[in-house]
């Protein structure tokens, strides 16, 4: 049985959800990928975000994370790896057809319908291809994961968060509390991106609005990338 009090809970939930809220590369991407592809399609999103995120606090539940804060060289390895892939992600926003957002959305919405209700040569939602009106939800999930896993000031932050809600002889329960906790902050916090993006997705209903739509979220992403790759500690 864990012992831990109901303010210690909801301190260490507030932190973790405002920090997880905030906008940046990740809710960014969760916005993206409801206004393009729906609510539906965005699931595997916040999955690929919270795996990553869980597995952030892991290593810092661990003790590695010091290693990292520590290391100046695997530090600058791992931040400029993430500032390439934030980069990458903002070209091809660039490159994207400038299709009607809301139209895009409203196509994945109804090829995932027809394949859970077993539509006969209808793929899957696991299997999606872009074949379908978008990238299937593997390539959603890697997507979302990578944008967070390249960030090694998350991994950072946790390392300086647990010192503060967990002691040297807590036990592996506790720290799975927390890490849980987390991750249920995680998914629902790009989720909530995913749904206000689907809600905005009939305002980009024209090719013009989905050109600029591409274009400041392109210029959006190639803007956090270099600025994590230029950015101390």
């Amino acid at each position: 049985m864990v012992s831990i009090s109901w303010n210690f809970l909801i301190v260490y939930t507030l932190t973790v959800l405002v920090a997880t809220i905030t906008p940046g590369p990740s809710m960014l991407l969760a916005l993206t990928h409801g206004v393009r592809y729906g609510v539906r399609r965005a699931l595997a999103s916040a999955l690929g975000n919270t795996v990553a995120s869980v597995l952030q606090a892991l290593v810092a539940v661990a003790g590695l994370g010091v290693v990292l804060a520590a290391s100046e060289d695997l530090f600058r390895v791992v931040r400029y790896a993430g500032a390439a892939y934030l980069v990458y992600v903002g070209i091809c926003m660039l490159r994207a057809p400038a299709v009607p957002l809301n139209a895009a959305a409203a196509a994945s919405g109804v090829m995932d319908g027809e394949a859970d209700a077993g539509a006969p040569g209808v793929p899957g939602a696991a299997d999606a291809s872009d074949a379908d009106g978008g990238p299937g939800a593997r390539k959603l999930f890697a997507q979302a994961f990578f944008v967070a896993a390249g960030n090694p000031k998350a991994i950072v932050f946790f390392t300086a968060l647990f010192p503060q809600f967990l002691a040297p002889g807590d036990t592996l329960a506790r720290s799975a509390l927390l890490v849980a906790d987390l991750a249920v902050i995680a998914f629902l916090g790009m989720m909530l991106y995913a749904v206000a993006g689907s809600r905005i997705a009939a305002l980009l209903a024209t090719t013009r609005a989905a050109r600029w739509y591409n274009r400041t979220v392109g210029v959006a992403f190639i803007g956090s990338g270099a600025g994590l790759a230029l950015s101390d500690r």
